[in-house]
């Protein structure tokens, strides 16, 4: 059935997720970037931001035609989240129109999850002081609307 389907994808990215931010975790020890504890905590928020990420994009692809569009996604989405949402440099150190854009992307969600897990020794110029749950209610209900719209568009796609 298409909720197999998603449910089978959601699994793989689960297992693919997990085994490339251990990868990355280890590499991080190994070169002394940062402490074994930290370098694990910082792998469930990751993983959840991942599959945020997927279960949204997977329910998006499934109502294309071609992959035309992905680029498009790329290039007015994610990009601009990637540079938008914190990652690189504080939020209040964005324009005060992108401010309250920038605190509802997941990826800021993600950011401040493993900021507070992982480098718990960043001031808070950094790290905001929006709760801990916040950021995971917010990334389970992207994870679990994705997951939803991806089973019924898929479906509703198959069908003849």
């Amino acid at each position: 059935s298409p909720a197999d389907i998603v449910v089978g994808r959601f699994l793989w990215s689960i297992l693919r997720l997990t085994f490339v931010l251990l990868v990355f975790a280890v590499i991080a020890i190994v070169l002394d970037a940062i402490d074994l504890v930290p370098a694990l905590l910082a792998v469930p928020p990751g993983v959840l931001t991942g599959l945020a990420f997927t279960t949204s994009i997977t329910a998006w692809t499934v109502t294309r035609e071609d992959d035309t569009s992905l680029s498009t996604l790329f290039r007015f989405g994610i990009l601009p989240l990637f540079l938008f949402s914190g990652t690189f440099f504080p939020i209040s150190q964005l324009p005060g129109f992108l401010q309250p854009v920038a605190y509802v992307t997941p990826l800021f969600h993600g950011v401040e999850l493993v900021r507070k897990f992982a480098l718990t020794d960043l001031g808070p110029e950094v790290v905001t002081s929006v709760p801990i749950w916040v950021h995971i209610v917010y990334l389970v209900a992207m994870t679990a609307i994705g997951l939803y719209l991806a089973a019924r568009f898929l479906d509703r796609r198959l069908k003849p």
